[in-house]
């Protein structure tokens, strides 16, 4: 998604657009496939930009406990701040520099920043889900395990004789 900044007045100013997720890396656009919603407000004053980034879309999860597949409404919000020219000494080291002769901003690598630093660490169908069970395989959500009483590996019985 590109702004167009030229002759812009310092003021505030809304951005809506919906964005395919081009951008986005292989691995990323597998679990973000549909359409972004992005809306801006920008705040110019000065050199500088103050950009109110809120991105939606739709999540295509893998339950890491089931291994089902899942959606989920995937939101985040950042702000990123923009400086015409040369960065002023001292400013944050997270502050974006634009060149002098700018006529506008591509927003497509924060988006996509956006989206990993928000990618859920783990990714559950529920907060209940069960999961399957490691020697059966059967899905706990829907089915009971079906290996009973699962007989000890003989190598461990030495240990086991330490606990008792």
């Amino acid at each position: 998604m590109k702004i167009n900044i030229q002759n812009m007045s310092d003021d505030l100013h809304e951005f809506s657009e919906q964005v395919e997720p081009v951008f986005l890396s292989k691995q990323m656009h597998d679990l973000y496939p549909e359409v972004l919603q992005v809306d801006v407000t920008l705040d110019k004053f000065g050199r500088d930009y103050r950009l109110d980034i809120h991105i939606r879309t739709h999540g295509h999860y893998i339950c890491d406990r089931c291994l089902a597949p899942f959606e989920r409404e995937f939101e985040a919000r950042m702000l990123q701040i923009y400086q015409m020219g040369p960065l002023d000494e001292g400013l944050d080291e997270e502050v974006l520099e634009l060149a002098p002769n700018a006529v506008e901003i591509d927003i497509d690598p924060v988006l996509s920043e956006m989206i990993i630093l928000n990618h859920p660490v783990k990714m559950l169908c529920s907060e209940d889900c069960k999961g399957i069970c490691p020697n059966c395989g059967a899905d706990l959500n829907h089915e009971a395990c079906r290996c009973g009483s699962v007989p000890m590996d003989p190598r461990w019985e030495e240990l086991r004789k330490l606990i008792k």
